[in-house]
C-alpha cells in the first residue's frame, strides 16, 4: 500500500513538472522604453495625431524602378512551390505589380478610415480608430481592440469593419456594435520599429491606446 503512494505521489510530482513548465508566463506590462537611446527625463508626448496614407510620383517612379531591375533564376524543374517561392509565377507578380497595379487607388482604400498615430515607449505607433456611424437608441458601441499577426497587417480588417461599425446597413442585426481599433504592430505597415532587443509587440496593447477609445480622435 505505501509503494502504491509513493508511486501515485512520484507520478502526480512528475505531470505537475510537465504542466508547469509548459504554462505560458504572463507577460509584464510595466512602462518601458523601445525608442533610440535612452528613456529621455521628460514626460513622453501623449498627443495624438491624425496621419493620412500618401504617396508621390517619385515614390512610384523609385519603385518601378526597382522593379524592372528585378532578376530572376529559373525554378527547378516540376518544384512548384516546394522549394520556395517558383520564380516563374513570380514573374507574374512583378509584372502586374508594374503594370497594372494602381498604387494612388490603394492609397484611396486605405484612406477610407481615420488614421492616426501616437508615441508609446518611444516608438511611433499607428493605427485606425473607427466610429459606428448612427447607434440605435439607448445603445453605446462596444470597443473593440483588433490587433493582426505576424506577419501582417492592420488592412487585413478592412471588410469586416464595416459589418462591426454598422451592422444594420449591412443586413445584420445592430443589437451589437462595435467601435474599432486597429494598430500596426511595431515595425509593421506605418509604425516605427523597435530600437531594443525583446519582445514588444504586445505593448500595443498599452493602456494609452486602449484609452483611445474613449477618447475624441
Amino acid at each position: 500500500m505505501w509503494l502504491e503512494l509513493l508511486l501515485a505521489s512520484v507520478l502526480g510530482l512528475v505531470i505537475y513538472w510537465f504542466v508547469s513548465r509548459d504554462k505560458e508566463e504572463t507577460l509584464p506590462l510595466e512602462d518601458g522604453w523601445w525608442g533610440p537611446g535612452s528613456k529621455p527625463s521628460a514626460r513622453e508626448d501623449e498627443s495624438i495625431r491624425p496621419f493620412k496614407v500618401e504617396t508621390s510620383d517619385e515614390e512610384i517612379k523609385d519603385l518601378h524602378h526597382r522593379i524592372d531591375g528585378f532578376r530572376a533564376s529559373p525554378p527547378l524543374e516540376g518544384s512548384r512551390f516546394h522549394y520556395g517561392f517558383n520564380s516563374s509565377y513570380l514573374k507574374k507578380v512583378v509584372s502586374y505589380w508594374r503594370n497594372e497595379f494602381d498604387w494612388r487607388k490603394q492609397v484611396e482604400t486605405l484612406n477610407q478610415y481615420p488614421h492616426f498615430k501616437t508615441k508609446i515607449e518611444g516608438l511611433d505607433i499607428h493605427f485606425i480608430h473607427v466610429k459606428p456611424p448612427q447607434l440605435p437608441s439607448g445603445h453605446t458601441p462596444k470597443p473593440l481592440l483588433m490587433v493582426h499577426g505576424w506577419p501582417g497587417s492592420f488592412y487585413e480588417f478592412y471588410k469586416i469593419i464595416p459589418l462591426l461599425t454598422d451592422p444594420k446597413a449591412n443586413g445584420l442585426s445592430d443589437e451589437h456594435v462595435f467601435e474599432v481599433i486597429c494598430p500596426s504592430i511595431p515595425g509593421y505597415g506605418f509604425s516605427e520599429a523597435s530600437s531594443k532587443k525583446g519582445t514588444v509587440c504586445q505593448r500595443v496593447a498599452h493602456p494609452r491606446l486602449c484609452s483611445v477609445l474613449t477618447s475624441t480622435c
